[in-house]
Formats: structure tokens, sequence, C-alpha cells
């Protein structure tokens, strides 16, 4: 893959333009979140980097062999430059993160939203707290109506965590920050739309069926009400007759109602009621990008099989397939610019525990404020 970096200040001012002089290029996208971290080297000597600052603007592209432009795959802002120096080899790492950081940066102080459907919620955050103080935009059809309306709901957290709340409690979202630094809220997707082989491109995979994540009853721990913390409690009875009874408290401070409380209890109850498949893809040359389409689609291993001893057109058939769900892709281009991209897939969402532990620390606040 022939790729370009391009520098900016934090005007998007172009400085410089670093076609084959990076090294160790790795960047990557995550279905929630959107563009995630990256990294290169630059050989450069130690204190003689005059251009990159912290949230200067990285670019990288990847050129086209239709039109032999370049088109945009990531758009990132620098968070860390590390010199290194090993005997006579001098280099300096730079690192950072897609625009989703910007998220954790704005606060939401005490805002109440009442009867208000999620994606109106979600708008009105973004025009509020996010795009007039960073650099992430939004178009309207990328934030998608859902089918919920909280009766009421409180945010006092950062807009990020504010953003998550609500695709957890509406459940099967998508959601993130783009290469175009845009803002999107979507529907998952559940058709399949790529489907790769065993052996062709596909240079490594290992599948995990867990059956230690399973989740079948909930307990939410919500915010103050009239001096006292919400609870409620809600129970998958098939999976527990399957599995037994498999508790998780989930502490939010937002949710003082029943009926968001019940959202919430039902998307996490949807997606961890029964085994937990996950999986991990690795592809080499592989030139096409993972994201091109959002929502991601499913991706399909397919094995190869042979029917009664025949081939047809002198290769193996197709003997089944499963579907897996994309959450975190990772990029790699090597110094002959050789592509490896690795998936993690199968998880129906992420981890809620870095969010909830968040959560948990402000609900302890609030708990300790009312004795």
């Amino acid at each position: 893959m022939i790729t370009r970096i391009e520098l900016r200040d934090k005007s998007f001012n172009l400085l410089e333009i670093m076609d084959k002089e990076f090294m160790n290029l790795s960047f990557g996208y995550s279905r929630i979140g959107g563009c995630d971290s990256f990294s290169f080297d630059l050989p450069r000597e130690f204190c003689n980097e005059r251009f990159i600052s912290g949230d200067f603007n990285i670019r990288i592209y990847k050129r086209n062999d239709s039109t032999k432009d370049y088109d945009l795959i990531y758009q990132g802002l620098v968070e860390d430059k590390n010199p290194s120096v090993k005997g006579q080899e001098e280099t300096i790492q730079v690192s950072g993160h897609g625009y989703q950081v910007q998220l954790d940066r704005m606060y939401i102080a005490n805002k109440t939203y009442t009867s208000t459907e999620v994606s109106e919620i979600v708008k009105d955050i973004l025009d509020t707290y996010v795009v007039p103080y960073t650099d992430i935009t939004y178009d309207n059809d990328d934030i998608e109506i859902t089918t919920f309306t909280p009766s009421s709901i409180k945010f006092n957290t950062t807009a990020k965590n504010a953003l998550q709340t609500l695709a957890d409690i509406v459940g099967l979202r998508e959601w993130g920050v783009d290469k175009d630094r845009k803002f999107f809220f979507k529907q998952r997707s559940s058709a399949i739309g790529m489907r790769f082989v065993f052996g062709n491109k596909v240079t490594g995979f290992t599948s995990d069926d867990s059956f230690k994540d399973i989740i079948n009853r909930v307990i939410i721990q919500g915010g103050d009400v009239s001096g006292t913390p919400y609870t409620n409690t809600y129970n998958n009875l098939v999976s527990q007759t399957k599995y037994g009874r498999r508790d998780q408290v989930i502490s939010n401070s937002s949710v003082t109602e029943d009926d968001v409380a019940e959202q919430l209890a039902d998307a996490v109850l949807n997606e961890k009621s029964d085994v937990v498949r996950r999986a991990k893809l690795e592809l080499v040359d592989y030139n096409t990008l993972i994201e091109e389409a959002i929502p991601i689609p499913l991706v399909a291993m397919v094995s190869r099989g042979v029917a009664y001893g025949e081939r047809r057109y002198g290769t193996f058939l197709y003997a089944g397939e499963i579907s897996y769900q994309v959450n975190k892709i990772t990029y790699k281009i090597n110094d002959v610019g050789i592509l490896t991209t690795n998936i993690d897939m199968g998880a129906a969402r992420p981890n809620l525990s870095e969010t909830i532990a968040q959560l948990e620390y402000e609900l302890e606040n609030l708990r300790s404020a009312s004795l």
C-alpha cells in the first residue's frame, strides 16, 4: 500500500508531507469511538524536531490505483512526541488518537432532558457542548433516529460519557468520530458485508466462545431520587435456567426513571445473556479498509470443504460460514509498504467496565453527599 502522512497545525495549515520518511506506521479504528490511536517513527535527530507539537493534525492517505490521487483514510491529533537515541540511530516516535478524545474534554454540568427522543439529545449535546469548542462536526443524516424517548435523564459528566450512556440505553448503536472529524450515531449493521476464506489473505485466525462473561441478572443503581439512590433489578429467566444466575451491577448516575433503567437493562441482557463469541483475524496485503462503510457490516469466515470428493472450477467448495461483528481494527504498514490488518471481532458490544467505573465513582459521591 502506497501511503502518505500529512502534518498540519491546529488551524489545519499544511506543515509537512511525509511520503517516504515515516517508519512503523500503525493506526486503528473502533466500532465504538471511530478513529482510534496511531503511531509512527521519524528518523530525525534528538531536539531537532521543529514542526510537531501537541494537538497538531495528522492525516493518513492511501494512493488510489484508479485516480492516482490520495484518499483520506484516517485523521487524528498528536498527543505524544518521544525522541529515542540508540547508538548512532536517532528517531522520534509520534503518537496520538482520533478526534473522539476531544469529547472527553467537554463537561456537561447538571443538564436534564425531559421527554426528548435520544437522537435529539445527542444533537443538543453536540450543538451545545461539542461543536462550538472542538474540531468535531456532524451531519444530520449521521445521527439516526431511535425508538426511545426517556421520560427524564440528567447528565453531570463529560460529553463522551453522556453519549456512551445514551448509546447503552438505546442498544445496538455504533458511534464515534470518523476520518472527516464528523460524529456519527447509527444503528448497528446486521448484514454480512465481507467474507474471508481461510488460506487466502487470512494469515491468522483464533476464536473463543466464552461462557464466563454471561450476564442474566442486572441490578441498576442510578442517581439520587428524593434523597435515596435509584435501584431496580431485571432478569432473563431463560438464561438463568440454562446457565444459572449471573449478576452484574451497573451504576449510572444519569438513571433515575424506570423506563430508562429498563431500557438499559434490556440492552445489556439482550447482548450478554448467552454465550459470547469472540475472534481475532489477521489479513496481509488486503488493501480495502474494513470501515469503508459505516456502520461496519458483519464479517463472515468461510471454511473450505469438499462435497462428495468433487471440486468446482478447480477449487474446493465452500462449506458453511460463521459471522462476526467487528469491534476494533488495527492497520500496520511495514518499511516495504506491506499492509497487515488485525481485526478483533465477536463481542456484540465493547465491555462497559471503564465507563461503569467512572460512573460508580460519581454515584458514590452522590451517596456520600446524601448521608
